[in-house]
């Protein structure tokens, strides 16, 4: 009587731990992924956070001109351009009209990201009004 005693692993058994270990790496690395998209999404919103700042920051050695001297300075082509993001990737909408209470907003595009979220951060400077006869 022959007695066979199989020690070890049979192919389907490597098989099938091969397969669950591929499901498994697929899906850290598509998790990654998806680390790496919303790190950069979180980028940008600094970045926009910090644009909007500078653009409140750049107004401030203006505000006299923009308050009482010369309001118009505000819809200058050119200061409009130096109020701008100094990179392209980020859009800037003032209103209209300057006011003390000015609300500025930045805007990107992320099309990595297809959670219909708004990319765009909106900050409000409160300058305070300057009192008459002020020097720019």
């Amino acid at each position: 009587m022959l007695i066979n005693y199989s020690k070890g692993f049979s192919l389907l058994e490597v098989m099938v731990a091969l397969i669950v270990a591929t499901v498994a790496l697929l899906g850290l690395a598509s998790g990654q992924l998806k680390s790496l998209q919303y790190i950069t999404n979180s980028f940008n919103y600094t970045v926009s956070i910090i644009e909007a700042n500078n653009v409140l920051e750049r107004i401030w050695p203006h505000l006299c001109e923009l308050q009482q001297t010369d309001p118009s300075l505000y819809n200058d082509t050119d200061f409009r351009n130096y109020l701008s993001p100094q990179i392209d990737a980020y859009t800037l909408t003032l209103p209209a009209n300057f006011s003390n209470d000015l609300s500025v907003e930045v805007t990107w595009q992320d099309k990595r990201l297809t959670d219909n979220l708004e990319n765009r951060v909106v900050i409000t400077g409160s300058f305070p009004t300057l009192p008459d006869g002020c020097t720019p």
